[in-house]
């Protein structure tokens, strides 16, 4: 089975991205979409009273996120010109390029599509862009998707 995984997040560059990941899976053929978000981690509070309480607490910024970015998809499902391929979507709390990197040397994905926002030269200095980490550590293709200017005619 041929698929890609496709990280986004809430960010408009991420909305144009769902549409163009649908249109690139048809064209290069592919078989199903993985979409991946990463959700900032969160520190699971230490409670020494109670030893039977599950450490792993729900987290219900997550679910929202979640919920966020599937009606996302699903709006561009809706359109009947925008090619039907399946998907899942993966909200992952963690450090945004690991878990991407993580996700993608899980599974067999033949591309990574990743958004680029704009960032500042000195900010990229220091602490480079999610994207480029990405593409340097990915174990497969990756597409940096910058979404193009729209100009007025």
């Amino acid at each position: 089975m041929k698929k890609a995984l496709v990280a986004i997040d809430e960010s408009p560059v991420s909305v144009s991205l769902i549409e163009y990941a649908f249109d690139f899976a048809q064209k290069e053929k592919l078989d199903f979409l993985d979409f991946i978000h990463v959700t900032a981690p969160r520190e699971t509070p230490m409670i020494i009273s109670e030893p039977d309480h599950p450490p792993d607490l729900p987290v219900p910024e997550r679910s929202l996120a979640r919920e966020r970015i599937r009606e996302l998809i699903v709006k561009h499902m809706e359109n009947p010109e925008q090619p039907s391929i399946p998907f899942k979507l993966l909200v992952i709390s963690g450090t945004p390029y690991e878990e991407i990197i993580n996700q993608a040397e899980k599974e067999e994905y033949k591309y990574l599509l990743i958004g680029h926002r704009g960032m500042s030269n000195i900010k990229r200095f220091f602490i480079g862009s999610v994207a480029a980490k990405v593409a340097r550590h990915s174990p497969c293709s990756v597409l940096v998707y910058h979404p193009r200017e729209k100009t007025e005619g």
